[in-house]
């Protein structure tokens, strides 16, 4: 019960750190431009390309912008434990967590939750604000599914997702725990990473041989399948088929993450790097 507490208690700091500035509902609404403006990128780039070749394709379209959304939704929350490490390692606040002999994981893991529901909350308003301004820019329609079955397929595969994003996110912060330097960089390699291998933009095929294996097997690319299946191919069994992979997936990465994390922080405790001064 005591984790649990701690989980909530550090949704509500998330909060607080995010929103304090501002009423959460201007918040909210700012934190939609990103996600916006990856899939309009996107979506603009591909358009040019395949209208000037003759080959523009509605349905590749809706593939992109799901894609672009989903990605923009995973760089949004699953780097939060580097950051949270980073940021308190710099404010001199992380120390304080380890002033009682418990793990940070809780802590961690509660930043990382109240993250994903605001970008949750963003993903769906920005879902629905690229869904309106797309058709009349590009002159087509957007061949989505769009039914409450579609949207709850679509909430359920983000909840599944949260086990991998965890995953990294943890195995970011038992880096983060001993980083000097370049640990506010490194989310954005790793993001950049994700957007080429989890099919966020084109399919994983397209990449040579034995990266294209790697990528199609990790838990975010079939997490976007899944959630692809449902939102554009209304494709029940595939999407749980994705879906369970996904969720295997990130058990897995999720039990190396915390693992890595756990061992990360011992041995910081033992050489007494938890209160080192970064440069």
């Amino acid at each position: 019960m005591s984790n649990v507490r701690s989980i909530l208690a550090s949704i509500w700091i998330g909060w607080y750190r995010d929103f304090s500035w501002t009423n959460p509902l201007l918040g909210l609404s700012l934190r939609t431009i990103p996600p916006i403006a990856s899939v309009m990128a996107a979506s603009i780039v591909y358009w040019w390309g395949s209208f000037h070749a003759g080959v523009f394709d509605p349905n590749r379209l809706a593939y992109i912008m799901i894609g672009a959304l989903l990605y923009a939704h995973i760089a949004a929350y699953s780097m939060i434990p580097n950051l949270a490490i980073a940021e308190g390692k710099w404010t001199f606040v992380f120390t304080q967590v380890y002033m009682s002999p418990k793990s940070a994981s809780p802590y961690l893991a509660g930043r990382t939750l109240g993250s994903f529901l605001s970008s949750a909350v963003t993903l769906f308003l920005a879902l629905i604000a690229v869904y309106l301004l797309l058709p009349p820019l590009f002159g087509t329609s957007i061949p989505l599914v769009v039914t409450p079955l579609s949207f709850a397929l679509f909430g359920l595969a983000l909840v599944v997702n949260i086990l991998a994003s965890m995953g990294i996110g943890f195995l970011l912060g038992a880096y983060a725990i001993f980083a000097t330097k370049f640990e506010w960089a490194l989310p954005t390699y790793i993001s950049g990473l994700l957007m080429i291998f989890s099919e966020a933009l084109f399919p994983v095929t397209f990449l040579p041989g034995p990266l294209s294996q790697i990528a199609n097997v990790l838990p975010f690319t079939e997490f976007i399948r899944a959630a692809r299946a449902a939102m554009i191919y209304n494709d029940v069994s595939s999407y749980f088929y994705f879906l369970g992979l996904s969720a295997i997936g990130g058990l897995i990465l999720l039990f190396a993450g915390l693992l890595a994390f756990r061992r990360a922080e011992n041995r910081a405790r033992r050489l007494g790097l938890l209160d080192r001064k970064v440069a």
